[in-house]
């Protein structure tokens, strides 16, 4: 009796240890620089207010956030507004399925505020209230040829459209960042190849009229040329009258 009453007490203490072990081995892997980092104006905080070193989990975490803005091709932020887990699961695979191995992250709102201070995006901070979440690409799925980053926001949004429960609150594209309405603005743009095409119909434009008018002088000078022989040997008969 006294060995089932210790061993089930024990067991929340071996889980909690496990998972600090688990964390601690996260966070030496996100400290030892192999995560990338955003550029600052000023160095993050290396202590709380007590003058204490964070966590080793907000540690994980804050490398977590900084490695998807500085590797993901494209951020969306999304609030999430009591989905279950059922609901949650499903539009995970949605959006891994139909946007392009697309994938969500629930975060932490003061976390990725301070991830996000002193660096070009912290104007994003604004966006981060109440549930939120983001939805990036890994460089794996990025870098897979075919990956189009603007039609997979344009997914995204799709899905964003048929689950009620879920609102866009903006995006990052490299390093522009995007309201809901410059969102629509922005995937209603053509395709690259389509942006190439016309810059270079533009390009060749002039080239080709410069070439046609080459072509027509030869043409005019041969007609005035023709016009002119023809002028002489209509002269020739009437002066040989004129001499008889």
């Amino acid at each position: 009796m006294f060995a089932a009453v210790y061993s089930a007490a024990r067991r929340p203490l071996c889980l909690a240890r496990r998972a600090a072990i688990q964390f601690r081995g996260m966070a030496s892997t996100a400290s030892s620089g192999q995560q990338p980092k955003l550029e600052r104006s000023h160095a993050p905080k290396a202590l709380t207010m007590y003058k204490k070193p964070f966590t080793q989990r907000k540690q994980f975490l804050f490398s977590e956030y900084e490695g998807q803005f500085t590797t993901s091709p494209a951020i969306v932020v999304v609030q999430h507004h009591n989905l279950s887990g059922s609901e949650q699961l499903e539009y995970r695979r949605d959006l891994k399925l139909s946007a392009q191995g697309a994938r969500l992250m629930i975060v932490r709102s003061k976390m990725i505020k301070a991830v996000l201070r002193n660096t070009r995006f912290a104007n994003m901070g604004s966006l981060f209230t109440g549930p939120t979440a983001i939805v990036y690409w890994r460089d794996a799925e990025a870098g897979v040829e075919g990956f189009d980053a603007i039609l997979a926001v344009k997914q995204t949004m799709d899905l964003a459209k048929k689950q009620k429960k879920v609102i866009l609150m903006g995006a990052k594209y490299g390093e522009t960042l995007l309201n809901p309405g410059m969102m629509k603005d922005f995937v209603n743009l053509p395709h690259i190849d389509q942006l190439r095409a016309q810059v270079l119909g533009v390009i060749q434009s002039p080239a080709q009229q410069l070439s046609s008018v080459l072509q027509r002088i030869p043409q005019r000078l041969v007609g005035v040329l023709q016009q002119k022989v023809d002028a002489e040997g209509e002269k020739k008969p009437e002066e040989q009258q004129n001499q008889q």
